[in-house]
């Protein structure tokens, strides 16, 4: 079978955006992009879902001061693998994700005044791109997180997470 042009033309382009990264990153020296906490009033709640080959569980608060407080958990053969407490914070005109893990033991993965910043990069339509994170409002009740990763051999990859508010239906 020989190929035409045409149809060479869109499996470069279809490979070229499966391969797009779902995630950006913050220019060095770059301005955090302007948004306000109450822009994510709808993360509030319970969430369930799937990843990292688990079942996940997120829950975020009201929030209050500045700060939107969460919690997260994935779970392998009905048992916990990991937890994570969250916080969304107003920095400036601007919002930050941050994260501190701990094993289910509750040993922390970073030194004690440690934790991981997520500065935010942009907004485009209902998906807050914050450096290294994604969370992207996909219905009512579902939203997808995707979250750049780093593997012990030094590469990366990006994780996609799918959430669905508890007590609705998978999307």
């Amino acid at each position: 079978m020989r190929w035409q042009p045409a149809a060479l033309i869109m499996i470069a382009i279809a490979t070229s955006a499966a391969q797009a990264p779902l995630t950006r990153t913050m220019a060095p020296g770059g301005t955090p992009a302007a948004a306000k906490l109450a822009d994510l009033d709808w993360l509030a709640g319970e969430w369930t879902g799937e990843g990292f080959d688990s079942v996940l569980h997120e829950n975020y608060s009201k929030a209050v001061g500045g700060q939107m407080p969460g919690h997260f958990y994935a779970a392998k053969d009905g048992k916990p693998d990991f937890y994570e407490f969250v916080m969304i914070a107003e920095v400036g005109n601007s919002l930050e994700y941050r994260v501190k893990h701990f094993n289910p033991d509750l040993t922390g993965w970073e030194e004690k005044e440690r934790f991981v910043r997520f500065p935010l990069v942009a907004v485009e339509g209902g998906a807050w791109y914050f450096d290294g994170l994604t969370i992207r409002r996909t219905g009512p009740n579902s939203a997808d997180h995707v979250v750049r990763i780093k593997r012990k051999d030094g590469s990366s990859g990006e994780a996609v997470l799918h959430y669905w508010r508890a007590g609705s239906s998978k999307p």
